[in-house]
């Protein structure tokens, strides 16, 4: 007696129709009439979206159909899902594009503040994508100055590119919103120079380049603790805002380089230090532990040497902390009197378009997790870098690929 997989109960082949790739769905929908009504059930569909897009049910929200909002958007679009570095000349931006309610959002996200480190970013949507509209509705500005716009998506690399239909009106639109006057002078604002950049790219193509952001995991198994645990002398990999003088504040992407080096790269960079740039270098193996007395003297600072040491990073004793007193820093933010690990580094530094750029000495403050300062030595000022603890959009392409 033959076998036929129609015999089986229909909630044993909805369970094995939840392990097929989309595609092979629709193959087999168009097989028989018995499949076509199966693989049309709405809970499939909704299980489908969830696992291949990373989108959780509750996530999900209101939807008509989860089969049309699989096929229609996340489908042709839900490789896009991710974090992202604008190209937008040396100052850079950080893009997420994010799944809510049945549309893709392109969010830009930015400091809200141009000295307060601890301040949660702020957002702005700078684009939609709508699936139920036929054709794929693409909005710029939506909320602002609603107009099309149109991608090019190169999956291999996770590159896309963004065409405004009317770039004059979308930044004359940004300006107004964010009250600035297009002829006015820098003054204005940190973010001034920003959309500038923008100006002379939106026309052409607005390029978003893939972000992965680092998570613990990174962290090399020599630095832990022997328990696995990660020491509190150094940090997790992540993003953080920074001081950046009348540059304001930036966001630097910190990840491990190896188990000698924790780097800092700008996310979004000003006319000195480009975007994409290393700002940061802390050397793990080259801790310093300044008296009290020489914390206070610059002069003191400047003068210790970088001594390899064989010491255990997790076995390094907390410290008190004492800023300089002839340095320039943020008086409105409260230092901790303690810190829990501190290093000799080094800082990047240039004159305007990155000309003579170098690496001079600074001193890496390690309070907590979440908290580093920075004692630039030559330049004689203190900045502060706190973690930016929003949880993030994951970057779906590798996902998009193993769906399609």
């Amino acid at each position: 007696m033959s076998a036929c997989v129609l015999h089986l109960p229909d909630d044993v082949l909805l369970c094995i129709l939840r392990f097929c790739r989309a595609q092979d769905l629709a193959a087999l929908s168009s097989t028989c009439h018995h499949f076509h009504c199966l693989i049309a059930d709405e809970l499939l569909w909704k299980h489908l979206c969830c696992r291949d897009f990373r989108i959780s049910q509750q996530g999900l929200g209101p939807v008509d159909s989860y089969r049309k909002l699989y096929s229609n958007l996340l489908y042709k679009y839900g490789s896009m899902l991710g974090v992202y570095q604008s190209q937008i000349g040396p100052c850079g931006g950080l893009l997420e594009i994010r799944y809510k309610d049945g549309i893709l959002e392109g969010v830009q996200w930015e400091p809200s503040s141009e000295e307060n480190v601890m301040a949660p970013l702020k957002e702005s949507i700078v684009f939609t994508i709508n699936g139920d509209k036929v054709p794929t509705e693409f909005l710029c500005m939506p909320h602002i100055h609603p107009h099309p716009c149109t991608f090019k998506i190169d999956k291999s690399r996770g590159i896309l590119t963004q065409h405004c239909s009317d770039s004059e009106t979308h930044l004359q639109a940004i300006w107004s919103d964010c009250g600035l006057d297009a002829l006015g002078g820098f003054e204005l604002g940190p973010r001034k120079p920003q959309l500038i950049y923008l100006n002379e790219v939106i026309g052409n193509g607005l390029v978003h380049r893939p972000l992965i952001l680092p998570t613990p995991s990174e962290i090399p198994v020599s630095l832990r603790a022997k328990d696995g645990s990660i020491p509190n002398q150094i940090i997790t990999p992540g993003l953080f805002q920074g001081t950046y003088g009348s540059h304001g504040l930036e966001i630097i992407l910190f990840r491990y380089k190896d188990e000698n080096e924790i780097h800092g790269y700008k996310v979004t960079g000003d006319a000195n230090v480009y975007a994409s740039k290393v700002t940061v270098k802390i050397l793990l193996k080259y801790p310093v532990r300044p008296s009290e007395e020489e914390q206070r003297s610059l002069a003191a600072l400047k003068s210790i040497e970088p001594t390899m040491s064989d010491i255990p990073v997790c076995q390094i004793a907390e410290h008190s902390f004492k800023p300089p007193d002839a340095i320039h820093r943020d008086t409105n933010t409260r230092l901790p009197s303690k810190s829990k690990a501190r290093y000799h580094g080094f800082g990047q530094i240039a004159y305007v378009w990155f000309q003579r750029h170098k690496f001079t000495p600074v001193q890496v403050v390690v309070f907590d997790n979440d908290l580093l300062g920075v004692l630039w030595l030559e330049l004689q000022c203190f900045n502060l870098y706190s973690r930016i603890k929003k949880k993030f959009t994951s970057n779906i392409i590798d996902a998009y690929r193993s769906a399609v």
